[in-house]
């Protein structure tokens, strides 16, 4: 029953509407999350990964663990299966490829920081994003250790990427600081309290189909044949049936709930600022340090 415990979760975390993101010009985006499955989850990036594509942007994955304890086949293959299964979300939502700096999944703790964070450094200074998405280091405390300290690195890397005197052995690799001007940061909103967001981005049906495919990519932790066998034990326990299920095998039907779940969330947000449908974010933006230029820009600015 574990959809419908999220959905009751997510209605619970509904919030007066946002303005709508502008999504800024530019032509690379990275997506740096701790695990195999963070581009897809209900609460975020599956949708706007996908606009950001149709958009004519470049994107990149960098999962960051090993993903070892998810799944029910032991380490190693947990490992291998949940890499197989990013890159297959990864190329479900138009993105280039994925890279895995294999850390041990809830074991980040003791990872060097500055190691994870000279790490997604190279990387900016590799693919000079024009825009980065990641988990918001600023929100309401996260229960998840590795979203945490993946959250942290982020952050500081996304700053120090642009100092010259930051690893100038990148220099000698040719690589150039490069300051990253656009952000997206999500946060869980179905437990403690939330997520603050600034802005909603708006999807169409195709980036939520996307979304919703590359979120049941992951066989490996979602869309298990038990959950949707218990479904049907409920549903006929209360004398009731969905037509749509009929005739499909448990595998079958659960693929179908989760894809459910992922519309549904995605029309819950779009709902709650008048949307069809949304994800919602705090966005960062290049000035956002000087907001007296900031605010000047905004109220000055005309299209040449």
């Amino acid at each position: 029953m574990r959809p419908l415990i999220l959905m009751s979760c997510a209605l619970l975390a509904s919030a007066a509407p946002l303005p709508k993101a502008k999504i800024p010009a530019g032509k690379t985006f990275l997506v740096i999350q701790p695990h195999h499955d963070d581009h897809t989850t209900d609460y975020g990036m599956g949708g706007l990964i996908a606009k950001l594509v149709d958009s004519g942007y470049e994107g990149w994955f960098i999962r960051a663990s090993n993903d070892e304890k998810d799944g029910a086949h032991g380490y190693p293959h947990n490992d291998m299966i949940n890499l197989r299964e990013s890159e297959t979300a990864a190329k479900i939502l138009g993105m280039k490829g994925v890279y895995s700096f294999g850390w041990r999944n809830d074991y980040m703790d003791p990872t060097p920081l500055l190691e994870l964070r000279a790490q997604i450094i190279l990387l900016i200074r590799k693919h000079r994003p024009d825009v980065v998405l990641g988990h918001d280091p600023w929100g309401h405390y996260d229960r998840n250790p590795d979203h945490r300290k993946v959250a942290r690195a982020c952050a500081e890397a996304v700053w120090m990427a642009g100092l010259p005197n930051v690893h100038p052995e990148h220099l000698d690799a040719g690589l150039k600081p490069w300051r990253v001007p656009h952000g997206f940061l999500k946060a869980r909103v179905d437990y403690g309290r939330g997520h603050e967001a600034n802005v909603a981005v708006d999807l169409d049906d195709t980036q939520v189909l996307r979304k919703r495919k590359a979120y049941v990519a992951h066989l490996n932790v979602y869309a298990h044949p038990s959950m949707a066998k218990s479904v049907r034990a409920q549903l006929q326990k209360e004398g009731l049936t969905v037509p749509d299920l009929d005739g499909k095998t448990d595998e079958e039907a659960a693929v179908l709930i989760d894809e459910w779940h992922m519309d549904w969330i995605s029309r819950v947000r779009g709902r709650e600022n008048n949307l069809p449908y949304a994800e919602v974010y705090w966005q960062t933006g290049e000035f956002d340090h000087l907001p007296g230029l900031k605010s000047y820009i905004e109220t000055n600015t005309v299209p040449r």
